[in-house]
């Protein structure tokens, strides 16, 4: 959801709160029932006072439609069509395919991938601690390398890049001897 329709959504569901409480006390209360009886009865057969209802409604409709409309630029899945009908291979999958690769490389500790699909192919992010003796530009070279090449062979997607993020050293922990 977009930050304006955030904002229009906490004002309508405010006045709305409101003007429910207006109601459920107006019969309790007197001067609240005079007052909500004086503002229908001045409301009434005044064109300028319609601009207020005709807001909430086209909010609501917004809201109404914003809501059962998909949202098509955002994949979950790939779909690879075959001879025999249609694949699917969810990020997820993929996702967990690249950090099984990053894993089996040593040198990162923590790693974490994400991937979103392009219009000319797959991009992987990989976010990882390294570890302190680590030659970082080489090991992330090989893991790009095999990411690609594994991802690409499992799955037959063309994979466009592996971006490589070291967020931090990490620390090793040595088991001591004794």
């Amino acid at each position: 959801m977009k930050l304006i329709d955030r904002i229009f959504l906490s004002l309508y569901s405010l006045c709305i709160a409101i003007l429910s409480l207006v109601f459920i006390i107006a019969p309790f209360n007197n001067w609240l029932y005079t007052w909500t009886s004086y503002i229908l009865k001045v409301y009434r057969m005044n064109w300028e006072y319609m601009i207020i209802p005709v807001i909430f409604l086209l909010i609501s409709m917004r809201f109404l439609f914003s809501g059962s409309k998909k949202n098509h630029l955002k994949s979950n899945s790939i779909i690879k069509h075959t001879s025999y009908g249609e694949v699917k291979i969810t990020m997820e999958t993929i996702e967990n395919m690249a950090h099984k690769c990053a894993k089996a490389v040593h040198g990162l500790r923590d790693i974490k991938a994400l991937s979103h699909d392009s219009h000319d192919g797959l991009i992987i992010t990989i976010k990882a601690f390294a570890l302190s003796d680590i030659n970082i530009p080489e090991t992330a070279m090989t893991i790009q390398k095999k990411i690609k090449e594994h991802i690409e062979e499992t799955t037959g997607v063309v994979v466009k890049e592996v971006k490589i993020t070291i967020d931090n050293i990490a620390s090793q922990n040595k088991k001591r001897v004794q």
